[in-house]
């Protein structure tokens, strides 16, 4: 069945309705797809606006959806953030590849997986280290 979405691709989304499975959305003004609860890492509301992802077209037609890019997508502006952060922060914040979870997400809004992709973007181009107690900017000889 040929779509006009592919698995991916970004897409504005208002939020409808809550339902057992999740959040229905509006994609661009026109379709509708589902966020799922356990996908979800913040609270939504109905009309709530958020740019997304297109997840998977199912084999009926429906679309799943989520607010986070695909796999390494996204990962580099995450490692942006990071780096502003540690910036703000005077070179060093309190928060590793083994922080929890929930502290990933208060810092950065991001799961606990996309926030370790991103650190390993950074640790691999020399831009911080990791420690036991958080990660640091690598100073610049």
């Amino acid at each position: 069945m040929p779509t006009k979405y592919e698995p991916g691709q970004k897409v504005e989304m208002i939020i409808l309705r809550e339902t057992n499975l999740g959040f229905v959305a509006r994609i661009n003004g026109v379709d509708e797809g589902l966020l799922y609860h356990n996908e979800l890492f913040e609270q939504l509301e109905p009309s709530d606006v958020r740019d997304g992802y297109i997840k998977r077209i199912r084999v009926d037609g429906s679309i799943d959806l989520q607010l986070t890019a695909f796999g390494n997508l996204g990962a580099d502006e995450l490692g942006e953030s990071i780096l502003e952060a540690l910036r703000h922060h005077k070179g060093s914040l309190p928060v590793n590849d083994k922080s929890p979870a929930e502290k990933i997400y208060d810092l950065f809004g991001v799961s606990k997986k996309k926030y370790k992709m991103a650190l390993g973007g950074l640790y691999k181009k020399r831009l911080i280290k990791i420690t036991e107690t958080g990660i640091e900017l690598v100073q610049k000889k």
